[in-house]
Formats: C-alpha cells, sequence, structure tokens
C-alpha cells in the first residue's frame, strides 16, 4: 500500500470514518474506495484542504453502477433523481432540504454504489454543488418525506405508488420495492396502498 494512500488513511480515521464501512483498499487494484459519508467527514474535518480538487484526480467509475441500475429498473435512475434534487433545494426550507439531502446522497449510495455526489459535482453548476455543500453541514435538520417520492418516482413509479396520510407516507407494493432497490437506511414503511 502506498504511503499516500496510508496517509488518507489515517485522515479517514481521525475524521470519524469507519475502516470497512466508509473506506476500504482494494488490493488486487490497488485502489481505495471511500464512500459518501466518509467524503464529507474528510471535509468536514480538513476544510482546508481542497477535496473536490484532489477527488477531481481520482479515477472512480461513475458511469459503471449507473448503468447497472439503470438496466435492472427500466429508467435513466441518477438523471432523474439528480434532477428531482436540484429542483428540491430551490423548494425546499432550509433545514428540510438538508435532511433530504442526507437522506439521498446517503441512503443512495449505501444501497448501489452509486456516488450520487460525485455525480452532482460532476453535472450540476458551481452555485447549485456550493449550496449542496452548505447544507451537508447544517443542523438541525427538519425530517420531511417528499424525498421518498422522488426516489420512487425517480426509479421508475408512478403517482399511484406513493400516497400521503399526514405526516404518514404509504406506497404500494411496487413503491416498496423500487425504494428498496435504490436507498437503504432506517424507515417505518406503511404498505397500505391498493396494488
Amino acid at each position: 500500500m502506498q504511503s499516500d494512500n496510508v496517509q488518507l488513511f489515517r485522515m479517514l480515521i481521525e475524521a470519524g470514518a469507519q475502516p470497512g464501512e466508509d473506506f476500504s483498499y482494494d488490493l488486487s487494484q490497488g485502489t481505495c474506495h471511500i464512500n459518501e459519508r466518509g467524503f464529507i467527514l474528510l471535509q468536514q474535518a480538513f476544510p482546508h484542504i481542497d477535496w473536490h480538487e484532489i477527488s477531481s484526480v481520482i479515477e472512480r467509475d461513475l458511469d459503471g453502477p449507473v448503468q447497472s441500475l439503470n438496466q435492472q429498473l427500466g429508467v435513466n435512475f441518477a438523471a432523474a433523481v439528480i434532477q428531482r434534487l436540484q429542483e428540491r433545494l430551490l423548494q425546499l426550507p432550509t433545514n428540510e432540504a438538508t435532511w433530504y439531502v442526507h437522506q439521498i446522497l446517503g441512503g443512495v449510495e449505501q444501497r448501489t454504489g452509486i456516488p450520487i455526489y460525485q455525480l452532482i459535482q460532476r453535472e450540476l453548476p458551481p452555485d447549485t454543488c456550493g449550496h449542496l455543500d452548505q447544507l451537508l453541514k447544517l443542523t438541525p435538520m427538519t425530517p420531511c418525506h417528499i424525498w421518498i417520492e422522488d426516489l420512487v418516482m425517480a426509479a421508475g413509479g408512478s403517482s399511484h405508488d406513493i400516497e400521503y396520510e399526514g405526516e404518514e407516507v404509504l406506497l404500494s407494493e411496487t413503491g416498496i420495492e423500487l425504494l428498496a432497490a435504490v436507498w437503504t437506511g432506517e424507515l417505518e414503511i406503511q404498505d397500505d396502498l391498493a396494488a
């Protein structure tokens, strides 16, 4: 393992990242893998380092996992979710937007391996990326459930797959399957919609 990687791993651990969960090293390819949470922890712990510049020179297969999921779902999931995220950043109050981006970025990458944050950095304007970075550093967050709708719809769902009943989100069986295909995390889902 190169000394640069050892130094990076030390920084990740110092930032609070968990080995094997937030980062790993592939000996066969000589590559290190850092998930979204690990990258965010690095940015917060070492703000004087331009992590975006460093990440831009790191070669990572952004398109392989996207193409695989798109083929599985039969839709262009990543493009749809990024478009919805961009729209929501303009619509949602700040604390709800903070909750929204944490749910989307963390849950999608953990489930699918798709680095949504890096795709956003590549595809969206700098001002949108800057706004996203600000939201990722903010607390408190106000829970909202619109992210569930956006993920189900981006994954190929329809308006029949999701319904709101007060603060509760109701998903059809298809809606639950689509959400499970693109997101993982803690969530209590009501399966009360007629199929």
